[in-house]
């Protein structure tokens, strides 16, 4: 019988010929990303990297920047922060990710960095690319199991702050990685303690769904359909406020044979950031004063449906205000505000939840309607017109505010938001010359 350190030595010598021949398939290059004050960050790659990365040839370095950075998936985007900001402060980088390709492949990327602290413009970071798929899911290259298992799993410890292997034929937990508090640091855990204290750290459906899941020894999908992985996102107070998290659920025995694999990671600098960013949009589209869609809103809104519907027909419809000055003059700016607020509001209420209201300045509004047809929109028009009129009295002064409408239509008068706006602007000026609380519109005058 072999001594134990023969077997040492042979399965080294295995570890290192395995190691030889899937480097064979590993492709690998050297890039460069500067970043300087004021300008665009750039991205430089060698032609291996290239190949690696599947990016076309003929590109600017700054065009590399972004396609680089658009294509990570969006689950790895704060470890990728976090990883980049530790080379920036001069720690050895060390990362493997999934990255879409421009062509529509998904890539498992090893990137190793560091900081060129010899670049003085700004910050330069230098490292390789190592295009590593094949290693995790090429059956061709001949390999021990535990291998690619490991490697795997390897992954998920760089990628989720916890990854615990449940083992199902003994009963117990192995922790592979955990530096999250509660029962995620609990190295001596069963399957019952397991399942008691995620009820501290999951809302109630989520540990009810993971609990099935371990019980059955199966992955099942919300809907209740067996998976070999499933992953999900919830929030959670456990640990701290307002905590969003992402949790894995995998039995993909490329990963681990016959074990369940529960990894979690804290995503809420992610979601935070993405709440941020909805609300800053949502308040750059919006009027400060009525809160309807302002002008930069809505010219978005019909050039996105010009593109996406060229053959659907929209109308614009450009009101401006009759004596609206006067209100401000006589009544004052307040009353003058309290009127615009209640006049956007009405003329959302003529709107369909298709069709967009917005405050383009002043006195001035516009109605953007999806599919309208001919004979619909003199009746519609005029109601506008007569549901806005508002008099106003003081002492021996009575005036009246009035609307008058300029309409465009899309595709007849124009095939973009300045033309239509032009159009539907041109409308209004000849509204404005019969008189004045009226509409015209641009096909009528054109003729």
């Amino acid at each position: 019988m072999p001594s134990d350190a023969n077997l040492q030595l042979a399965q080294q010598e295995y570890d290192g010929e395995y190691w030889k021949q899937t480097d064979k398939d590993i492709i690998s290059g050297h890039w460069i990303i500067e970043i300087e004050e004021n300008q665009e960050a750039r991205f430089y790659c060698d032609k291996v990297a290239l190949t690696a990365l599947e990016l076309p040839t003929m590109v600017s370095p700054e065009d590399y920047y972004k396609i680089w950075q658009e294509n990570i998936f969006s689950s790895h985007i704060a470890e990728m922060q976090r990883h980049v900001n530790a080379i920036v402060q001069g720690e050895q980088g060390d990362i493997t990710y999934p990255w879409k390709s421009p062509s529509g492949n998904t890539l498992y990327i090893r990137s190793i960095g560091m900081r060129d602290m010899r670049y003085q413009k700004g910050i330069r970071l230098v490292g390789t690319f190592q295009e590593v798929t094949s290693i995790i899911f090429s059956e061709h290259i001949s390999r021990r199991t535990y291998l690619k298992s490991d490697y795997l799993l390897q992954i998920l410890a760089d990628t989720f702050e916890t990854v615990h292997v449940i083992q199902f034929n003994k009963g117990t937990i192995m922790p592979v990685r955990a530096i999250m508090p509660l029962f995620w640091n609990e190295h001596t855990l069963d399957i019952p303690r397991y399942l008691e204290l995620m009820e501290k750290f999951l809302p109630p459906k989520d540990c009810e769904h993971i609990q099935k899941c371990i019980v059955e020894q199966m992955v099942f999908d919300h809907a209740g359909n067996r998976v070999t992985k499933y992953s999900w996102d919830f929030k959670s107070d456990a640990l701290k406020k307002d905590g969003w998290y992402n949790i894995l659920l995998s039995l993909d025995p490329n990963v681990s044979k016959e074990d369940m694999i529960v990894a979690v990671r804290d995503i809420s600098e992610l979601e935070n950031n993405k709440n941020t960013i909805n609300t800053l949009k949502h308040i750059s589209e919006m009027d400060g004063l009525t809160h309807i869609f302002n002008r930069a809103a809505i010219e978005a809104k019909i050039e996105q449906h010009i593109l996406e519907n060229p053959q659907e027909a929209g109308l614009v419809m450009l009101l401006d205000m009759d004596n609206f000055k006067q209100v401000n003059d006589v009544f004052g700016h307040m009353e003058g505000d309290q009127f615009l607020i209640a006049l956007a509001e009405k003329l959302q209420s003529y709107c369909r939840s298709t069709d967009t209201v917005s405050r383009l300045g002043g006195d001035e509004f516009m109605i953007f309607m999806r599919s309208v047809k001919n004979e619909d929109v003199d009746p519609l028009v005029r109601r506008i017109i007569r549901d806005i009129r508002k008099e106003y009295c003081r002492e021996d002064l009575h005036f009246a505010v009035t609307a008058s409408v300029g309409v465009a239509h899309y595709p007849e008068d124009g095939s973009s938001f300045a033309e239509l706006y032009h159009c539907a602007d041109l409308a209004l000026y000849e509204a404005k010359h019969r008189g004045k609380n009226c509409y015209e519109q641009y096909r009528d005058i054109a003729k």
